[in-house]
């Protein structure tokens, strides 16, 4: 016959063994966790610079292919008070300049119109990474006279390809 021995209370805990296992564990996680966090945060910048030169490159979409195909005239001369013009268009009315700041690392579009000079910043390229981020070509005709293609070529990142933006000029006949 056994007997049992109430008393109320259940006996519960750990064992040694399992108190063991668990500093182990515990021990692992602690070492492994600064170099995974010190990895992420490296991941995180490199990943920041790429979404600032993809969010650059969304904005001048916007605006280029709109600005050189209403160009009646392209050129490289400097307007609207901007010395370093990437490219210069211009209509009856409007000038639109493209223009990179290399100390601060922005790409600028400025309108100018008889009653207004509006700048938008495009976007900031690292200055470190590639000193002339934004450069101009126009199609097979590299001097810029009133070509009917217009070609931008951006390079955010010297380790990776440079991204080409081509617009077409309306044809002046019509």
């Amino acid at each position: 016959m056994t007997t049992q021995r109430r008393t109320g209370r259940t006996e519960s805990g750990f064992t040694l063994t399992e108190l063991l296992v668990t500093i182990v564990i515990v021990g692992i996680i602690a070492a492994l966790l600064p170099k995974a966090i010190v990895l992420g945060l490296r991941f995180t910048a490199g990943t920041e610079k790429r979404v600032a030169a993809t969010g650059a490159m969304g904005t001048l979409n916007r605006y280029f292919y709109d600005d050189v195909h209403s160009a009646d005239n392209v050129t490289t001369a400097p307007t609207c008070g901007v010395a370093t013009v990437i490219v210069h268009l211009s209509r009856p009315g409007t000038d639109v300049v493209y223009t990179y700041d290399r100390p601060t690392g922005a790409l600028n579009r400025v309108k100018c119109t008889d009653r207004s000079v509006v700048t938008t910043l495009l976007g900031r390229f690292d200055t470190a990474t590639s000193t002339h981020p934004v450069t101009l070509s126009c199609g097979a005709e590299t001097p810029c006279t009133s070509p009917l293609e217009v070609t931008l070529t951006v390079q955010s990142d010297p380790a990776s390809p440079p991204t080409a933006l081509t617009a077409a000029r309306r044809s002046s006949t019509s």
